[in-house]
């Protein structure tokens, strides 16, 4: 039988969906939906690992994968986050949202086991962080259409991501050049 999510983890997650709001207005595709209105601890819903978007390993019950694309989110994704808490996250689809042009907390590199992360059409403004560089395990890295989003140094990202074999940063705001490890 597989275990429960656990207690923490489903604390985290209701604190992050209380954390926006969810509004059809702010969906930006049409088969959207507002996946983390169900998430409830009552009834057969008590268990996290049953929620819609929401994946855990088989034997831990930790939450490992998190897919809430196209799940109709307003509002900004901040450094306190209780996201940054699900430390056991592997994949994490934050796609198609609306963080109303907030900048990508740097407490992204908290989430050490990732290897994929999408934050592609997000409306995410700023500098990308540094600090994701230090995501060691990324193979898989979509930041892509946030023209509002700024990378200084496309090396500098990508120098110790040696997993890494997908990067999109297609209609990102790049000021260097491209770097030789990436041109082979």
């Amino acid at each position: 039988m597989q275990p429960l999510c656990h207690d923490d983890d489903s604390s985290a997650l209701l604190q992050f969906k209380e954390s926006f709001v969810m509004s059809k207005n702010a969906c930006i595709h049409p088969f959207a939906y507002p996946k983390m209105a169900s998430w409830k601890l009552e009834g057969d819903n008590r268990d996290c690992c049953s929620w819609d978007g929401v994946e855990c390993d088989e034997d831990t019950g930790h939450v490992i994968g998190l897919d809430l694309s196209n799940s109709c989110l307003y509002g900004s994704l901040v450094s306190n986050s209780s996201l940054f808490g699900l430390v056991q996250l592997q994949s994490l689809n934050l796609a198609y949202n609306n963080f109303s042009f907030s900048q990508i907390p740097s407490a992204f590199s908290h989430l050490s086991k990732l290897t994929y992360l999408n934050l592609s059409k997000s409306f995410f403004s700023g500098e990308i962080p540094p600090k994701f560089s230090e995501l060691y395990k990324l193979s898989s890295l979509d930041l892509s259409y946030n023209p509002m989003l700024h990378l200084r140094s496309l090396k500098g990202l990508v120098q110790n991501l040696t997993n890494l074999r997908d990067l999109r940063l297609s209609y990102v705001q790049i000021s260097s050049p491209v770097p030789e490890i990436l041109s082979n």
